[in-house]
């Protein structure tokens, strides 16, 4: 289960944090990690973290 504040690899390798689930639609707002584009914004669907990213530590 998709949880507030925890970190998932993306296919890329990117390390995003999940930060709040977006109103009114299944996708979930989250921020990168990564070295240059730290703090960016990114809405990802819940079915797209699931099937494909991993929790992260």
């Amino acid at each position: 289960m998709i949880q507030k504040n925890q970190f998932y690899t993306l296919p890329s390798g990117a390390i995003v944090k999940v930060n709040s689930k977006a109103e009114g639609c299944p996708d979930w707002n989250c921020s990168y990690q990564d070295k240059g584009r730290q703090g960016v914004q990114v809405s990802l669907s819940e079915a797209f973290i699931s099937k494909f990213a991993e929790v992260w530590g």
